[in-house]
């Protein structure tokens, strides 16, 4: 029951667009699209010893109107905590107003050592301990009401949850955005080379550069105004651990296992992994079959490409178009709607 999953805390409607210069205004919908938003402190354990060390995981659990048993879980990216799938600019759906208007339950988290969750001893916290997390998190939804659990996952999020269904197999189907094997070189070098210690936070704790992630993260074109300043106040901090982690991006022992459906999403710009001038093309959900297939030999892959998006998709004017990709290929692969033709299937 879920008095297993969470500890008792007050409920409330959690905010989904946030205020930033620009014109971004800051709501609170109430509910939102029919359904409604609990933040909990979930306890979490980084390994399966009995003796390690508890650590609260801040979550935010929103159930549409409509009773379901399908839920997403969603991961964000390094340097960033939940606010990547809550923002969104006026008129325009979050990923979460999305997926619950699409009548899908929704947890989403801020990893640990983000936001409002606890910083462990950064070493400690890798792609590894936080696919343990993450199966904390499904085995919990599971022991509740929740029969089918959908993995959604951005950048390092998503490595997280390829580590996951290496390690543990335990989700229906996975939407890893903003991830693919192949790295532009250059722009990986430079994305570690304007890390710094994050100001207040514990040792090995880093954060970017002020100013920095609307150079490698976004593709200005394709920005509503005001969204590369939103993205500057989402900076957010990463770990030593976490860092080391990103090495494996290009190891394909973790997709090996995945035989579960993915869905493969990418910003046409996203300049780390887009350079086809060194033979990374993303041109084309065409291109990320041909990059990707034989990396998920056991699992059915598709893939869409987004344009006039950058690396952070949700940040851009194409996000909605995106997420209403992304949604339509959930339902079909849980069978409830037709292929959408926005994705390729790889086979």
């Amino acid at each position: 029951m879920m008095a297993l999953f969470y500890r008792s805390f007050p409920r409330f409607v959690a905010v989904i667009s946030i205020a930033v210069a620009g014109g971004l205004a800051a709501t609170t919908p109430a509910p939102a699209h029919g359904g409604q938003c609990e933040n909990q402190q979930v306890m979490v354990a980084l390994t399966a010893d009995r003796a390690a060390p508890r650590y609260r995981l801040a979550t935010w659990l929103c159930t549409p109107e409509r009773p379901t048993s399908a839920v997403q879980v969603l991961m964000s990216g390094f340097t960033y905590d939940h606010h990547y799938w809550t923002v969104a600019s006026p008129g325009r759906r979050s990923y979460v107003q999305s997926a619950i208007a699409a009548g899908y339950a929704v947890l989403y988290v801020d990893r640990i050592g983000v936001g409002g969750s606890d910083r462990p001893p950064a070493q400690l916290v890798t792609a590894d301990t936080e696919a343990y997390v993450a199966h904390q998190l499904v085995s919990r939804l599971r022991a509740d009401r929740y029969r089918t659990v959908v993995a959604v996952g951005h950048s390092y999020g998503s490595l997280i949850w390829a580590a996951a269904a290496y390690h543990y197999d335990d989700v229906d189907a996975l939407v890893l955005t903003g991830y693919l094997h192949a790295t532009d070189v250059p722009t990986q070098l430079m994305i570690r080379d304007h890390l710094r210690p994050a100001p207040g936070a514990p040792e090995g704790y880093l954060t970017q550069a002020a100013n920095f992630r609307r150079r490698a993260y976004l593709h200005p074109p394709g920005l509503v105004d005001g969204m590369a300043d939103a993205d500057e106040r989402l900076r957010t901090t990463g770990t030593t651990g976490e860092l080391m982690s990103l090495k494996k991006l290009a190891d394909p022992t973790y997709t090996s296992r995945v035989r579960r459906p993915v869905l493969l999403q990418l910003g046409a710009s996203d300049l780390l992994f887009c350079n086809a001038a060194n033979g990374l093309s993303c041109a084309e959900p065409a291109d990320l079959c041909a990059r990707e297939k034989a990396l998920y030999p056991q699992a059915a892959l598709s893939a869409t490409v987004v344009r006039d998006a950058g690396h952070s998709i949700q940040l851009h004017r194409s996000a909605v178009r995106a997420s209403e990709t992304a949604l339509d290929w959930i339902d079909h692969t849980l069978g409830r709607g037709p292929y959408p033709r926005a994705v390729l299937d790889c086979r």
